[in-house]
């Protein structure tokens, strides 16, 4: 739903189903719109089944009184005031009598305007925009810029979103929470053709992301974030592993980066990271039918059709259904690498539309390729020699490998009353992977073999994984004086089991005759074996874990005097853990035994912050937070969780809806991280990243949209046998500038081109600080066309053909190349 000015004054025609247009519209009584000139040129596509609406000035009232819009059949589009036309004579009827009949029988058409009893409506006409009753569109008094767009995670003014969740849980606007959190919106997702996750977050500051060339588990494809690590979530519950097809963009809504440990409200899986979570926030139904087929096809044979139905299924909007889903099929810039994954989502909506929501989300996802083992850092950013960064390091028949997930999650959402509501959320799912993999193990050559030769290691691990997940909490919103306060109490409980086993053709931890290969002549001549089947069969492990992470949490938000935000919570967090190593090497006895490994820690954790107002649109706000997490799996069993604390001061600021961003100052510290040598723990660790950083957004007219970030991270580690050292896979700058112009309509309507550059510092390889990538840039480019039906646009990808190197978390030393140029168009119907 577009609100503000007319439909045509919005940065670009609303697409497919991410939004409900309301052509030439003001916000309703809930926010406030800022006007917006009348342009001359024609509007955008409007919706048939929502009349043309203005509204009515009034003086402030606590509950104003509204009328719906008349419509052909009922649906639950936003209150709002009509003004309609004033009836005109029926000459006809009156020629009939020798009588003319009486004026007042013409007026009996607008009697009904004062008998519609609206006043009585029990919610804001935000919270209902998209036709049920959602939470987070929850908004009070919030100015919408003219041409905003109304999704059902919040509303979005372009390249900018107004509100988000992920911080508290709420809906609360960015400019209030003490906290540096952004949101990419689906048009930046759509405008740069995005083809991973990894990719999207390139537009936040200090979000270093790897590449997708691994299909292995999150320790690693993931992401850090202020330098530390960070994990990928859906819909606020945290994804184990993050398996299946994790850059399935036809279900995303947006992306919310969450910066810094979150315990206070996210405390599932194995804890809340130090770094913060890339929350991935879902299409949902909404009462509005439409939808999209499209396909996106490029170099590396890259291929992939999807599509997206959004259709209400009963006649009143109560039963809601989406369903989206795409397949993907593509070769590689690297060698013998292949890959199919596909992704399927349908999601059901039951729905009252004013007080209560029953969401019913259910996907089903998969990703084969063979797993690539990166390369070694000598004879790519070291050494007197170059390997072809093409190369395939390992068996080139080798099997391909897996990852997968299937999962229902259940969202009820219902208003007691005008204070009271809840929220329960749930999840189930079930997920694995196998990954046979064979690469070289070491960053150098061996110089036992020769010197231009590496140990090869044959590796298959394998793991499935059970998680439930359930989240309830009950919220109040109230006035008390000159302040209006947000109270939220919640618990979650989160019960993981894990089973799997990692074998390897390996032999006194790295000693051994093992298959080779001559980087300057690469033969295959070894093909992977199953560790099983090798003389040389080693287990790294064999385990059967239970971990559950259960906790209470409380959180309140006051705003005094409309200029002074605070935000104060604290939770009680508590990690058990029981683990099973079936093949325990016992070093005493240099046999494999079974052994149990338990953890059970509980810890208070707090949260404050506050926002202050100085002036209109520019606020400054200071945080602190804390965040526990368990950080076994399988190498760390018996080890005490690690904890976290960060420090955050910062700028937040939004000139007259054009000019909006953040600028952030933050230092946080992690402690107890075991550090891994030879599959056991060599020791704990503590580290520490500060810096600063900026997240901007322009979009001065309906022509420019300009997005621009810059980071700045010093990680370290601060003690233990690497202290001073720098974290490994961070560098200390990095950022992105992408620009968008839409064309004016009488020049070349429909038409808009862009172009961006990413740039990073080089960063070390590891811990040891032995080996250091270049620091790089690239340049993308886009030109589209989009009308009310079809939508067409292509892309480039690394321009100027920059060739680079990044870091790669195999087993240590690894680097993986940076993508060619490459080439992709995209082609849209909607309807």
């Amino acid at each position: 739903m577009i609100y503000g000015a007319q439909a045509q004054d919005a940065a670009k025609p609303a697409a497919g189903t991410g939004g409900t247009a309301v052509p030439p519209a003001a916000a309703p009584a809930a926010v406030t719109a800022a006007p917006a000139p009348p342009a001359p040129q024609a509007p955008a596509a409007k919706d048939p089944a929502l009349p043309e609406v203005k509204i009515i000035q009034e003086k402030p009232k606590p509950a104003p009184v509204q009328e719906a819009a008349p419509k052909p059949k009922p649906k639950p589009a936003p209150v709002v005031e009509v003004e309609e036309p004033a009836p005109k004579p029926k000459k006809k009827a009156a020629a009939k009598t020798s009588a003319p009949k009486p004026k007042p029988v013409q007026q009996a058409a607008p009697a009904p305007e004062p008998a519609a009893p609206v006043e009585a409506a029990p919610e804001p006409a935000l919270v209902n925009a998209t036709g049920t009753y959602n939470p987070a569109l929850d908004l009070d008094g919030v100015d919408l810029p003219p041409g905003t767009t109304i999704t059902t995670a919040g509303p979005v003014d372009g390249y900018r979103a107004i509100s988000a969740m992920s911080s508290t849980k709420t809906a609360t606007p960015l400019e209030r929470i003490p906290q540096s959190i952004q949101v990419v919106p689906q048009d930046v997702i759509k405008d740069q053709t995005s083809l991973s996750v990894d990719e999207t977050v390139h537009n936040v500051s200090n979000v270093q992301s790897f590449n997708d060339l691994n299909i292995g588990n999150t320790d690693m494809a993931g992401s850090k974030i202020r330098g530390l690590k960070a994990e990928q979530w859906l819909d606020g519950l945290v994804v184990n592993y993050n398996t299946g097809n994790r850059d399935a963009f036809a279900n995303v809504e947006r992306i919310e980066v969450l910066k810094g440990p979150a315990a206070i409200l996210y405390g599932g899986g194995s804890g809340a990271p130090a770094g913060g979570a890339i929350n991935v926030i879902s299409k949902l139904p909404t009462d509005k039918a439409g939808g999209a087929f499209g396909i996106t096809f490029g170099s590396n044979s890259y291929a992939r059709p999807y599509f997206d139905i959004n259709q209400p299924v009963s006649a009143d909007g109560s039963v809601l259904f989406r369903v989206t889903g795409e397949y993907t099929a593509a070769d590689s810039f690297v060698d013998v690498l292949e890959q199919d994954r596909y992704s399927f989502n349908p999601t059901l909506t039951l729905t009252n539309k004013t007080d209560t929501t029953l969401t019913i989300q259910a996907r089903t996802s998969r990703f084969e390729q063979q797993a690539y083992p990166g390369l070694p850092a000598v004879g790519t950013v070291a050494g007197n020699f170059r390997i072809d960064p093409h190369l395939y390091a390992g068996d080139p028949t080798i099997p391909r490998s897996y990852s997968k997930v299937e999962g229902v999650t259940v969202t009820l959402d219902h208003k007691l009353d005008d204070v009271w509501s809840f929220n329960v959320k749930g999840r189930w799912s079930q997920s694995g992977f196998d990954q046979i993999s064979q690469g070289p193990y070491t960053a150098a050559p061996d110089g036992f073999l020769g010197p231009n030769n590496w140990q090869l290691i044959d590796v298959d691990m394998f793991q499935e994984q059970r998680e439930f997940t359930i989240n309830p909490n009950v919220q109040a919103k109230f006035s008390a004086g000159p302040t209006k306060n947000v109270m939220l109490v919640g618990a979650d409980y989160s019960r993981s089991t894990d089973s799997g086993f990692m074998n390897t053709n390996f032999f006194g931890y790295g000693m051994g005759l093992l298959p080779e290969w001559n980087p300057l002549n690469p033969v295959f001549t070894t093909p992977y074996i199953d560790p099983r089947l090798s003389p040389l069969f080693f287990p790294m492990f064999d385990f059967d874990t239970v971990y559950k992470t259960k906790g209470v949490y409380g959180q309140m938000q006051t705003t005094i005097f409309d200029s002074v935000h605070l935000l104060g919570g604290l939770r009680y967090a508590n990690i058990d853990v029981e683990y099973l190593e079936k093949a325990y090497f016992d070093p005493a006895t240099f046999t494999l035994i079974s052994k149990t490994f338990a953890v059970d820690e509980s810890k208070l954790l707090p949260r404050a912050g506050i926002v202050v107002d100085l002036a209109k649109g520019f606020s400054v706000y200071a945080s602190y937070s804390e965040g526990m997490r368990w950080a076994g799996f399988n190498q760390a069993r018996d080890v005490k969780p690690e904890f976290s604390e960060q420090r955050e001061a910062g700028v937040k600021f939004n000139i007259n809806h054009q000019l909006s961003g953040t600028v952030a100052v933050f230092d946080i510290d992690r402690s107890n991280i075991p550090v891994i040598a030879s599959g056991f723990v060599a020791g704990l660790t503590d580290q520490r990243a500060k810096g600063f950083e900026t997240d901007i957004v322009y979009q001065p007219n309906r022509n420019w949209q300009i997005l621009a970030n810059y980071g700045y991270t010093d990680a370290e580690i601060t003690s233990g046998a690497s202290s001073g050292n720098a974290l490994a896979e961070v560098p200390k700058h990095s950022g992105r500038v992408w620009v968008n112009y839409a064309f004016d309509p009488d020049v070349l309507k429909g038409w808009s081109a862009g172009a961006g550059v990413y740039a990073a510092s080089s960063q070390f390889v590891d811990s040891a600080n032995v080996y250091k990538t270049d620091s790089y840039f690239t340049v993308d480019a886009k030109i589209g066309y989009e009308n009310e039906k079809f939508a067409a646009s292509f892309n480039v990808k690394n321009l100027t053909g920059e060739e680079y190197f990044v870091p790669y978390a195999w087993f240590g030393g690894q680097v993986a190349p940076g993508a060619d140029r490459a080439f992709y168009g995209t082609l849209v119907y909607k309807y």
